[in-house]
């Protein structure tokens, strides 16, 4: 940048400066004539996130891409506190790479957690780089961003025989007893157990075809596929008590709440935990547990007597890469493989009369 501000440059050398830059992607000379760049950029970041308007959102959902409610509630909320105040009174088109690096480096100033800036950044860059694809702005200021890395705390989870000695215990709720001993003998996440219902129980196995969100209701499971887990006996007979027992019948979720068309809450999940975790002695806070903590536990001890590949099929824990690899459905073979592994792995805990 120094070496051209101090050449002497005429006007053909500056044509071929801008025709470099635009075969190169890098600017757009169509959009700084069309003027869409001179709006707000807060109210297009605003609006960039609107799940209802958005025509961002609007395109995803249209190529079946999948962009939740909550993800928009989530990113707006980022705009308001980070986005808003930092760029307020700037219009699209004024916004440069620096101004990004700037606002970036005082994200992870505050204080913030590495995962955390990226988290905030993407609300604006994801909105950039789509606004010079779609020629609003003549260049893209997100290009040469680097995102932060650091260590994420991980979730805790319990031991073996933390968790025999948890379920052995006395749980004030028999729904969030229930769903955690689900979750922690298949991997299921809370969304998914969620959205159970009695039909998704089958002789031997539960087909996850929906996930809930307090956001979007029922939806896709996580990577829009429809999978089978096994289920073992002890668990079933648990389900299905509480399925026999909806007064909404077998329409109704199998972990009901007040109202015909909506489960309990998650947290009613979480604090379930919580409690049974306090009276054994566990500080839930202090050891970082969460019910995803579950799901954790399940691939932990399953992946010790099985491949990791099985394991991910049962959890549809995949990236894009094993996703492309393993998008068939589990083999009945692998299934059997499942329950005989569960049944010794979780043996201890379900050998226990559990009360709740």
């Amino acid at each position: 940048m120094k070496t051209m501000k101090r050449t002497e440059l005429n006007s053909d050398d500056a044509l071929r400066i801008v025709q470099a830059l635009k075969d190169r992607g890098l600017i757009d000379v169509a959009a700084v004539k069309s003027g869409k760049g001179t709006v707000s950029f807060s109210e297009f970041l605003k609006e960039f996130w609107n799940h209802e308007t958005s025509p961002y959102i609007r395109e995803k959902l249209a190529h079946g891409q999948s962009i939740g409610k909550r993800h928009c509630y989530e990113s707006t909320s980022r705009f308001n506190k980070h986005w808003e105040p930092a760029f307020r009174g700037r219009t699209l088109n004024s916004i440069t790479r620096q101004d990004l690096k700037d606002f970036s480096l005082s994200l992870a100033e505050s204080g913030q957690a590495p995962a955390s800036v990226n988290k905030v950044m993407a609300v604006g860059t994801t909105c950039l780089a789509w606004a010079f694809r779609e020629g609003m702005i003549p260049a893209d200021p997100t290009v040469g961003l680097v995102s932060f890395t650091g260590e994420t705390k991980k979730r805790g989870v319990l031991t073996p025989l933390e968790a025999q000695v948890l379920f052995a215990s006395s749980w004030k709720d028999k729904r969030a007893y229930t769903a955690s001993l689900l979750a922690c003998t298949t991997g299921l996440r809370s969304g998914e157990v969620l959205a159970l219902k009695q039909e998704d129980i089958e002789a031997r196995t539960l087909r996850i075809q929906h996930s809930w969100s307090a956001y979007d209701g029922l939806k896709c499971p996580k990577n829009g596929e429809t999978r089978r887990v096994f289920l073992l006996p002890e668990v079933k007979t648990k389900l299905l008590e509480l399925a026999n027992n909806n007064p909404y019948g077998k329409d109704g979720f199998i972990f009901h709440s007040n109202l015909k068309n909506k489960p309990i809450d998650r947290n009613v999940l979480l604090d379930g935990l919580h409690d049974a975790l306090i009276g054994i002695g566990i500080d839930p806070v202090l050891r970082r547990i969460v019910f995803h903590s579950w799901r954790h536990y399940y691939a932990a001890r399953m992946v010790d007597r099985m491949t990791a590949d099985q394991v991910s099929r049962i959890t549809g824990h995949k990236s894009r890469a094993v996703f492309e690899e393993y998008a068939d459905h589990i083999t009945e073979e692998n299934l059997e493989e499942v329950g005989r592994v569960g049944a010794e792995v979780f043996g201890n805990i379900l050998q226990f009369k559990i009360g709740a």
